[in-house]
């Protein structure tokens, strides 16, 4: 630091009086060690601490990713030797050097690219975008964070002409979805920063992956959003290590957040995992977010017009769909103006929702003509827009401390649980996915007691690295995949040798709306490898199956499994589980469960208090 010192008094001499002046008025150490300095180079607070940038391109010093006093002595210096150049290259520095006094003169004047950029980009409000969680994608399971900027003067009257600031994973075309999830997780991908119409962004999200999206304006004002833009100019083509759990989209957005906000601390907090939702509670909790807007997904548009139609409508819908012909049917003609008008809505919505991947075909295009004019027909109405569902900020916390007691048999026990993320089934649905469970980095410890105290004993009971079961109902119109899959270690607590096994399963099969709740079937397999077992891995066929019910407060699930091991015998079982939530931080759950083995029959109760944080 003493030497980055030394270099830049020695520039400033070079440089003038003013800034000779202005200089000696402050501590250039402190200056080197600001807030908002930091959070231009993206350094994490601290005195030490190393650059979450790691691309070179970025930093004018050789040790600039960790030596902040370094980068500042080497900007100042290209200052003086190329200041146009150098304040087109980092106009956020540039103004932040000039509000210190630092640095004076227009020097952007003439920076060509950057000022039509911003003529185009001529923004005028931030909001922050969460895009629900999509479990049929790896890179999009627990939701998308990205910026939405808002341009001014006439256009600002549609967000279809929007533009969508983006952080991504740079992802090889083609690559497999387990290798993306394997490479993510361990930073095997750089990151980047885009941008792109926003319509492509609704186009992807709302239509293609049927995702409901959160928009939540941001208090910026215009000198905030200045920066921020000139930062983001600096940040082209500029590489981050991207990680799947902790740096982020939604990591990289906090930080370009601070960068515009220098002295608010939104990243520290995020140590292990930023999943988006936290994030966009980060952002509440700070302040800085107004009300959102809700956009449902065409999904939920086309499932709205279907709600109240009969089972003769909804077939006349899907003949609508399939052939303009039906349109001068005596079935269809029967029914009176207004109802044909919206069952040719939502044939429309219906064929465009199952012709969405598609490249449109003529045939296709020319039925989509064919219903837009039976709409006409009948005059402009207004459609009912759907209902916003509990924003997603609104629900638990994605992290669990869980305490639990129960008995098996003849033994009691006590089990202490940590999940680092994200959701199942029973806790409450409010801004969850109806019928997700996305569980990762689950961990019980537990403690048993037995009729020796001798025997008493702390074990590691389970260790899911993941596990992931989505339920998404089938009818005459949607006919989505429901299935499961889970890895990792479990104790088979009733057996005599209580081994703790490896094992990954996994299934697919349907589940459909009945008696106000989800009803399963998940064929699949399990493989297992057992130390204690006479033939240590072993494959069964298997299958799981039962009944969910959801609620805000209150949610139950009865579940059986049966899994065959050929001649290592049969295993049944059947639970019945209950989860009461007290708060959006609190919940109680129980379950009672019976277990048929090739080792014996045994019946356990547990009942356990669990906070979200």
């Amino acid at each position: 630091m003493a030497r980055s010192l030394v270099a830049i008094f020695a520039l400033l001499f070079s440089t003038g009086s003013h800034a000779l002046e202005a200089a000696s008025a402050r501590d250039l150490a402190a200056l080197a060690q600001s807030s908002a300095w930091r959070a231009l180079l993206h350094i994490p607070r601290g005195e030490a601490g190393r650059s979450y940038i790691d691309d070179p391109r970025f930093f004018l010093a050789d040790n600039g990713l960790q030596d902040r006093g370094a980068e500042l002595s080497a900007t100042l210096a290209a200052f003086a030797q190329a200041p146009e150049a150098t304040a087109c290259r980092f106009p956020a520095r540039y103004g932040w050097l000039q509000q210190q006094g630092l640095l004076s003169g227009n020097l952007l004047v003439n920076c060509e690219d950057y000022q039509q950029w911003r003529a185009q980009t001529d923004i005028q409000r931030v909001v922050l975008v969460l895009a629900a969680s999509y479990l049929n994608s790896p890179s999009s399971m627990y939701g998308h964070t990205f910026l939405r900027l808002d341009p001014a003067g006439a256009r600002s009257e549609s967000a279809f002409l929007s533009y969508a600031l983006n952080f991504a994973a740079s992802i090889p075309a083609g690559e497999n979805g387990m290798l993306y999830a394997y490479r993510g997780i361990l930073g095997g991908y750089p990151g980047l920063f885009s941008m792109q119409p926003y319509y492509e962004k609704i186009q992807e999200y709302s239509r293609l992956e049927n995702r409901d999206m959160w928009e939540y304006p941001l208090e910026l004002n215009a000198a905030q959003i200045d920066t921020l833009l000139a930062h983001t100019w600096e940040l082209r083509g500029i590489n981050f290590d991207y990680y799947y759990f902790d740096e982020n989209c939604s990591f990289r957005l906090l930080e370009l957040l601070e960068v515009a906000l220098p002295d608010l601390d939104l990243t520290s907090v995020f140590v292990r995992a930023a999943m988006p939702v936290d994030t966009v509670r980060a952002v509440i909790d700070a302040g800085l977010a107004s009300e959102p807007e809700y956009r449902a997904s065409k999904r939920i548009e086309l499932e709205l017009l279907l709600h109240g139609f009969d089972r003769a409508q909804r077939r006349l819908v899907r003949g609508l769909a399939a052939s303009s012909d039906v349109l001068q049917s005596a079935e269809f003609k029967r029914y009176a103006k207004t109802q044909r008008q919206t069952m040719a809505m939502a044939a429309y919505r219906y064929l465009r929702y199952t012709d969405n991947r598609e490249q449109r075909s003529a045939e296709v295009a020319a039925r989509s003509l064919a219903l837009l004019r039976e709409v006409r027909r009948y005059g402009a109405v207004q459609w009912p827009l759907p209902k916003p569902p509990a924003q997603p900020d609104l629900g638990h916390p994605t992290s669990i401390l869980a305490l639990s007691m129960g008995s098996r048999g003849d033994r009691q026990y006590s089990i202490g649980e940590w999940r680092i993320s994200y959701h199942d089934a029973l806790d409450s649905k409010v801004g969850y996915p109806e019928g997700a469970t996305l569980s990762m980095g689950r961990l019980q410890l537990r403690w048993q007691e037995a009729e020796g105290r001798s025997d008493n004993k702390l074990q590691l009971q389970r260790f899911d690295p993941i596990a992931i079961r989505s339920l998404a109902p089938r009818n005459e119109f949607f006919s989505p995949l429901s299935w499961q899959i889970d890895a990792g270690l479990e104790r088979l607590d009733d057996s005599p040798e209580q081994s703790l096994v490896t094992r990954v399963s996994g299934g697919a099969g349907m589940s459909v709306a009945v008696l106000g709740g989800l009803a399963y079937a998940l064929p699949g397999l399990r493989l297992e490898y057992n130390d204690d077992a006479r033939r240590n891995l072993r494959l069964a066929p298997q299958i799981a199956f039962g009944q969910l019910w959801q609620g805000d407060v209150l949610a139950w699930e009865l579940a059986f499994t049966y899994s065959d091991f050929g001649a290592e015998g049969e295993r049944r079982s059947a639970a019945l589980s209950s989860n009461w939530a007290l708060s959006s931080s609190q919940a109680l759950r129980a379950s009672v469960d019976y277990r048929n083995q090739p080792w014996g029959e045994s019946t356990g109760v547990e009942v356990s208090w669990r906070h979200y944080f």
